[in-house]
């Protein structure tokens, strides 16, 4: 969201000055000020699975069908990378490059989901930059969403590499 004191076009407006320095850009909103960004290409917005069911007037999107078919849609209207994430049902990516990837969440017990999102862009994004590979990048951004959810705070660097020493896999 965003403070009432600005314009509710803001996200607009810092893609529109960002569009010359081509700047890879994440948009995790909800709504119109996630929609009408996708004209300007982010490279990677992370709507939740309720939240994309609205985007089409339905509600959460439950099948892994129905999510990718509304990532798709999202992807035509230009958004390049589409990351869902599902809580305790794990998370669907869809890259720029057609591919579609599917992660299971590790088992664990819920204790706090607040900032487990914003946990999971940052291990994605982690992950993509060391690796240039969605996949290991969607397995970082599940461990670390999962872990930030399995404790009262957000993780650290120990807790999610012991999510990932679990083993966070494929479906």
């Amino acid at each position: 969201s965003i403070p009432a004191s600005l314009p509710d076009d803001i996200y607009e407006q810092i893609l529109e000055l960002l569009q010359p320095a081509c700047t890879r850009v994440v948009v995790d909103a909800t709504g119109d000020l996630l929609l009408k960004v996708l004209k300007y290409k982010p490279f990677l917005i992370k709507p939740n699975h309720e939240e994309l069911g609205e985007f089409f007037g339905r509600g959460p999107l439950l099948n892994e069908e129905d999510i990718l078919a509304a990532a798709l849609k999202l992807q035509q209207q230009g958004a390049r990378n589409v990351l869902v994430s599902r809580g305790a049902d794990g998370a669907v990516l869809l890259d720029e490059n057609g591919r579609q990837h599917m992660m299971a969440s590790p088992k664990g017990k819920l204790v706090n989901s607040v900032g487990a999102g914003d946990s999971m862009v940052a291990g994605f994004l982690a992950g993509y930059l060391k690796t240039q590979d969605y996949e290991e990048a969607l397995r970082l951004g599940v461990a670390a969403g999962s872990a930030s959810a399995f404790k009262d705070w957000l993780a650290t660097r120990e807790d999610i590499d012991e999510i990932i020493l679990q083993g966070v896999t494929n479906k």
